[in-house]
């Protein structure tokens, strides 16, 4: 039974360029490039763009990696095949330059269950979670607007290059809304009970109402390993060793966001860019590692662990390199 309503006969009579066009855009949903995006922003966006920026951002982080996890638990459950013309990659069109022949291949070609859309769902959850972030710049209106065009144009691009039907981005887009909605609610933590503390003073049941709306990226971060750790489960008992490596680096991406936004307390300003810069070469290839199928899936996890601390205790590392810095160049000024 297939989940095309027709679309393949539309696809295929696109023009070339179309198609190159789908493949470019698809690469804003791609996991690893979701990952860097969204680590920017944790390690760099500034306040007058957003509230509470690092907090905002270590939420997005999490929030992603539980959708890796739910999507490893919803494909090999529903286990549906993508469209036959996602086995082999596109034909390149003769005007493309052979140097992006490779790309292009690798782009217009996916293995793997179908549904719904990972790409869908991560870039749901990225760009209207930025959206909602960037909560500084510009109308809500407009960021919206944003938001909702670069996530449908990333939907919409895995049809174009035939890898999903229009039901499992459709599926997909859902799914990362609800998850980018459930996220933040869950990071956010819940005031039932402190509103009705009459026995404090007003000015204490205020504060305590304000440090519960405060984003806490942990709590969602544990969610997100415990669906990976069920994920790990289910794949392994499906025999699907693609699906056992993503559920194993989302609960080492997990567990590691988890253990390292312990180590800040969500005011650190914009990362340092030498530090950054250090902690990206060193976190990068094992998260890289631990999703490239080289390795054991408990290695991939302990790498994917490593790399993720790395990534969310460096704006704590940076205000403390900074300081030394400061401190450096007091002692040499002095007399």
């Amino acid at each position: 039974m297939t989940r095309g309503i027709g679309e393949s006969a539309i696809v295929e009579a696109l023009p070339d360029a179309v198609v190159v066009a789908g493949a470019a855009v698809t690469t804003l949903g791609d996991t690893a490039f979701v990952f860097v995006l969204l680590l920017a922003a944790y390690w760099f966006l500034p306040a007058r763009a957003a509230t509470e920026p690092r907090r905002a951002a270590a939420t997005l982080i999490a929030t992603v990696t539980g959708a890796l996890a739910v999507l490893t638990l919803l494909k090999v459950g529903f286990g549906l095949p993508r469209p036959p013309a996602a086995a082999a990659p596109a034909t390149a069109p003769d005007w493309l330059p052979a140097l992006l022949e490779p790309w292009f291949a690798d782009a217009t070609a996916a293995d793997g269950f179908g549904f719904p859309s990972g790409h869908a769902t991560g870039g749901a959850v990225t760009y209207l979670g930025l959206a909602a972030v960037l909560d500084r710049l510009g109308a809500p209106r407009r960021r919206l607007a944003l938001g909702a065009t670069v996530a449908a144009a990333v939907a919409l691009s895995r049809v174009v290059i035939e890898v999903h039907y229009v039901a499992d981005v459709v599926a997909g887009a859902v799914l990362g809304t609800t998850l980018l909605v459930g996220g933040v609610a869950l990071a956010r933590g819940r005031l039932d009970g402190v509103v009705r503390l009459g026995g404090l003073d007003g000015t204490i049941r205020d504060r305590i109402a304000r440090e519960r709306r405060r984003l806490d990226p942990t709590r969602p971060f544990v969610a997100a390993a415990v669906v990976a750790l069920l994920g790990v489960a289910v794949a392994v008992e499906a025999r699907d060793p693609g699906s056992v490596v993503d559920a194993s680096a989302a609960l080492g991406t997990a567990l590691g966001g988890a253990a390292g936004w312990r180590l800040c307390d969500g005011t650190e300003p914009p990362v340092w860019a030498p530090v950054g810069l250090t902690a990206a070469a060193v976190a990068g290839p094992l998260w890289v590692l631990a999703l490239a199928d080289v390795v054991h899936p408990v290695v991939g996890a302990l790498l994917a662990f490593v790399a993720t601390a790395i990534i969310l205790a460096t704006p704590r590392l940076s205000v403390r390199v900074d300081h030394r810095r400061e401190a450096s160049s007091s002692y040499s000024d002095s007399p």
